[in-house]
């Protein structure tokens, strides 16, 4: 066998190994795409349920975001809430809530923000530790959450029906997302539908569309005294693995650092 013909055999080996290798990656890959369809809310701002609320007892409670490890010492915690549409501040010299501040805050406007402002001395070496603020507001969300009228059953099969048995994994596909953003108003009605997130198919985009605009109505949010309120959600097909479900603003519970662990 001439150096030729061994190195062309070579080769082909190698071209085989490679397909081989391609092609286990790919299943694999496939394995964990997630084609599927979620529907979340959508919140831009803070927010905590009334039972939370009621369990709060720091500033985490509050903003699960928030880090008590970089306050060294607390020089002062303003709490600013608004009632009957006048704002009063509420304060104290920890990150401890105190009863003053919980009756407030339970007491605030429906739907207001309430705004926390904290001057501390950050916890580090530094010799001239000057005093630093932070700050956040938040809301209380209705006691009753916006929901499908007929349930998450019959909300299935409308899904099924309208979109499952029509848009595939080829219109949108690994990696990727189709997104429509929407609000349910006080009356339980879609308003305010668009594309947040397009799919590969311009018809299959058309059609997740006219699908939640179309939905029959919903059970609105309601606050305990019977006032309705909006709320607004995002309706996800696809690949919910994918790093564009991070732009939707999808209300979570869990701080990013905690997720997934």
């Amino acid at each position: 066998m001439n150096t030729q013909t061994h190195l062309s055999k070579r080769l082909l080996i190698l071209c085989g190994l490679i397909i081989i290798s391609a092609i286990t990656i790919s299943a694999q890959d496939n394995e964990k795409s997630d084609f599927s369809y979620q529907i979340n809310r959508v919140q831009k701002y803070l927010s905590i349920s009334p039972a939370q609320l009621e369990d709060a007892t720091i500033l985490s409670d509050l903003n699960h975001f928030y880090k008590t490890d970089w306050v060294k010492e607390y020089k002062s915690v303003a709490i600013t809430v608004t009632s009957n549409n006048e704002k009063t501040v509420f304060t104290s010299t920890c990150d401890k809530l105190t009863p003053e501040q919980k009756d407030a805050i339970s007491a605030a406007d429906q739907g207001s923000e309430i705004g926390v402002l904290v001057h501390y001395l950050p916890n580090n070496n530094l010799s001239d530790n000057a005093l630093t603020e932070m700050d956040f507001s938040f809301k209380i969300d209705p006691e009753k959450e916006a929901i499908y009228s007929g349930g998450e059953d019959m909300f299935d099969q409308y899904i099924k029906e309208t979109i499952l048995d029509k848009v595939t994994i080829k219109d949108v596909a690994q990696y990727q997302v189709a997104a429509v953003k929407f609000i349910i108003n006080e009356d339980g009605e879609v308003v305010d539908a668009n594309i947040a997130q397009a799919s590969n198919n311009k018809e299959a985009d058309q059609l997740i569309l006219k699908t939640i605009c179309d939905m029959p109505k919903w059970k609105s949010a309601e606050y305990s005294d019977g006032t309705k309120t909006t709320q607004e959600f995002v309706f996800t097909i696809g690949d919910h693995y994918s790093c564009t479900m991070n732009t939707l603003d999808i209300k979570s519970e869990i701080p990013p650092s905690t997720e997934n662990k």
